[in-house]
């Protein structure tokens, strides 16, 4: 063998090292591909998305990988849970917790949730957790209806008034959050309990609370 010929077999054989650190070449395990962008979206009324009316958990182990897919019990509110299904349970922005209708086989969706203050999911025109309140205004082209804060259904949009996001977001709950660090002002104390207020109010304006909560609901 030639001076060039061993040169080159101690080269390969030191990146093997490296590699593996054993001196074979170390087996990587087959991974899933990141989903694209447009699998981000939730959409209860089409059958695109990796979250579809008659999807399953079975499904989405297939296309996420079962490391990204967890069964679990999912809150409701008020201290009730029932059998769900969790994507990404260890990365906040990935999260989307999944109640099924049928909930032996964890089949078909009945609500989609997710809580926060950032996500990659989406639903309607871009709206994900963080969009503000006056972002929903600009989307919805006019002021809406929300509930009071400090209660069980605290923020909830009620009524979009007859805007843009009407149809856009039917089947969708969203829930605003002013954030704790707002809790001890004048403005929070304005916009408190269990009635409706506008958003164009000046308290609320001023808190200009966010999306901490999205329900999607499937038919």
């Amino acid at each position: 063998m030639t001076r060039k010929s061993l040169l080159l077999a101690a080269l390969c054989c030191s990146l093997g090292c490296r590699e593996s650190g054993t001196g074979h070449v170390a087996r990587r395990e087959p991974s899933v591909p990141a989903p694209p962008a447009s699998d981000w979206r939730v959409n209860p009324r089409s059958g695109n998305g990796p979250l579809t009316p008659e999807g399953s958990e079975i499904e989405l182990r297939e296309r996420y990988g079962p490391s990204a897919v967890d069964s679990a019990r999912i809150e409701l509110g008020e201290g009730e849970t029932t059998p769900g299904t969790v994507l990404y349970p260890g990365d906040s922005l990935r999260r989307a917790e999944i109640v099924w209708k049928d909930t032996l086989s964890r089949r078909r969706p009945a609500r989609v949730i997710l809580r926060g203050t950032r996500s990659k999911w989406q639903v309607g025109r871009g709206i994900s957790l963080g969009t503000s309140l006056q972002e929903l205004e600009r989307l919805n082209g006019r002021p809406f209806i929300l509930a009071g804060f400090g209660w069980d259904y605290a923020g909830v949009v009620t009524d979009w008034k007859g805007g843009a996001l009407d149809s856009t977001l039917a089947g969708i709950k969203l829930y605003l959050d002013p954030g704790p660090a707002q809790q001890q002002s004048a403005a929070y104390s304005q916009v408190l309990g269990d009635r409706d207020y506008s958003s164009d109010l000046p308290a609320m304006q001023q808190l200009n609370p966010k999306v901490g909560q999205i329900f999607v609901d499937f038919e």
